[in-house]
């Protein structure tokens, strides 16, 4: 039970960072819309950037409601090999992050005025998000995992950016990259869903179909990549180690199938508005039905003990060495 638990919350933490991560980069697409217009383009934009807002604080809180879960004990752990110094960063960045997703939406009225401006702050607000947060949040997952991943006791800021392009590292960091277009995409979708379908909205229907259409096929070969680098009892346990497992990757493939289908159909202009609202809550599905085959492969995971361990020759292997730049992070 309480694994169903973790998955739907960690599920609803992706998505809500998805369309944090993204929503602002389709909103600089989206206001280039009518300046007067009620059902424009830039009216839907509005919405979008104030739903990135929400959902940035949504993410923020169910992420922090992960930490709090029972499970969380060896993440609390990870958390533990990082510097005070990383966190006060760490906080710094998010709360420039919020002030800037704000700034852009109370700014809206004014962005053709100061259309470059206005722009620019979503893109800082985009960027500063994901060169940030979703290789740390790859490397805390790794360390919690497997806490011999990498044998320095403390992380500073040097060995952060080492862990950061490691393929294991980029190959999931991309992912989530390109899967924050795909969702900010579909939330467009699910925004006109509830607004009066006009002509311009098709358009927009449209365009937004094939962002995310492009997003999710670029996933395709980045999934690959993904599988390729993760170890191999996770590999064997969603290629047929677990049943379950198995079968819930078997049927995130199947949805995503039906996904692209009907992105497509979209995207060509052959829909009605119940075809957005039905792409929609299908992400939302692929979404939970991958988070939930993670969870399940990673039980399998068990890394090194963190200690000196006497091998055969009764030699010692290296202990986890503390970082004399633990306090420059």
């Amino acid at each position: 039970m309480l694994e169903l638990l973790v998955a739907g919350v960690l599920t609803v933490h992706l998505l809500a960072m998805n369309v944090a991560c993204g929503g602002p980069l389709l909103c600089i697409w989206l206001s280039s819309g009518e300046r007067n217009s009620k059902h424009s383009k830039a009216n839907v934009g509005h919405s979008l950037a104030w739903l990135s807002i929400c959902a940035y604080l949504i993410g923020l809180l169910t992420g922090g409601g992960l930490l709090l879960l029972p499970l969380a004990d060896e993440l609390r752990g990870a958390m533990g090999r990082f510097p005070a110094r990383a966190y006060w960063f760490a906080g710094a960045e998010l709360l420039f992050s919020a002030l800037c997703l704000w700034v852009y939406a109370r700014l809206w009225g004014r962005r053709h005025r100061w259309r470059w401006v206005h722009a620019l702050v979503a893109l800082v607000a985009v960027t500063n998000l994901l060169y940030h947060f979703p290789p740390l949040m790859v490397v805390l997952g790794k360390l919690a995992r497997d806490p011999a991943w990498t044998v320095e006791a403390v992380i500073d800021r040097p060995l952060f950016l080492k862990l950061m392009v490691r393929p294991e590292v980029l190959s999931l960091s991309l992912h989530f990259g390109l899967a924050s277009f795909a969702v900010a995409a579909m939330a467009v979708l699910a925004v006109i869903a509830r607004k009066e379908f006009t002509d311009s909205q098709q358009k927009s229907c449209r365009g937004a179909a094939r962002i995310a259409l492009l997003s999710t096929l670029l996933q395709l070969p980045v999934g690959i990549w993904v599988l390729t680098e993760i170890s191999e009892s996770a590999r064997g346990t969603l290629l047929g180690g677990n049943v379950l497992a198995s079968a819930l990757f078997l049927g995130s493939l199947l949805t995503t199938v039906y996904l692209l289908q009907g992105l497509t159909r979209i995207a060509l202009g052959d829909f009605v508005i119940r075809d957005c609202q039905r792409v929609f809550w299908l992400s939302v599905f692929v979404v939970l039905l991958m988070t939930a085959t993670l969870r399940l492969s990673r039980q399998k995971e068990q890394g090194v003990p963190v200690a000196v361990k006497e091998t055969s020759l009764g030699e010692e292997t290296p202990r986890l060495v503390e970082s004399k730049n633990a306090r420059e992070f």
